[in-house]
């Protein structure tokens, strides 16, 4: 499927089913969010104060949909969801479905424009980077593998994108231990662009400038 206008001035999406965890109070002006453990990994969905204060069952499973906002400061995103269904169901007796959900993992995708793209020696070991914009943000990718390397199209080209979270914790300035999450590259594919979909600069307007770097997948 052709990428078209509408869909190129969407930010990234993702779709995801796992099980809650803990809620985490915000700080440093973030939002609250709610912490849910996805097959092989865990990640921080914010929401609002209500939901909150009045958490799931520890180990209750939800479906939950949303986009993706980014921190422009240090390029680390939140996932902010705009739906989370409730899936009566345990791990051992879900539907294929949601077992076929489960599986696939936190997953984000959305398309955009390949910025920049390179490959460079040093000491005998070759380092692979990319840039991709997209709708809000524009991110470097570092120390991809040679197979997702050699996929990717050259720069200017238009493509379809998959991304997975590095997650890790670090103190900020007063102390406190937050959750920072960082885009990591899992696949790209090359898609074309709808002819005369986009007006002349209106996609470099509405990206972000200066690249962040996300670390290797």
């Amino acid at each position: 499927m052709m990428i078209g206008h509408k869909e190129l001035m969407q930010g990234p999406r993702f779709e995801a089913l796992g099980k809650f965890v803990y809620a985490r109070q915000g700080v440093d002006g973030r939002n609250p969010s709610f912490m849910f453990e996805f097959l092989g990994a865990q990640a921080s969905i914010e929401v609002d104060e209500d939901e909150f204060l009045n958490p799931p069952a520890l180990g209750s499973m939800f479906l939950v949909v949303g986009h993706v906002r980014r921190n422009g400061y240090n390029g680390a995103v939140s996932l902010v969801s705009e739906s989370k269904k409730f899936v009566s169901a345990s791990e051992d007796g879900m539907s294929a479905e949601h077992v076929s959900l489960f599986v696939a993992g936190l997953r984000i995708k959305g398309v955009g424009v390949v910025e920049a793209k390179s490959s460079t020696v040093m000491n005998r070991t070759t380092y692979m980077k990319v840039t991709l914009k997209w709708q809000g943000a524009t991110n470097e990718f570092r120390n991809l593998a040679p197979e997702l390397f050699q996929r990717i199209p050259s720069v200017g080209k238009y493509v379809r994108f998959e991304l997975g979270l590095l997650v890790h914790e670090e103190r900020n300035q007063t102390g406190q231990t937050v959750l920072i999450q960082k885009p990591s590259l899992v696949s790209v594919q090359l898609d074309e662009l709808v002819t005369g979909s986009v007006p002349s600069g209106a996609v470099q307007q509405s990206l972000a400038p200066k690249p962040a770097v996300a670390g290797k997948v």
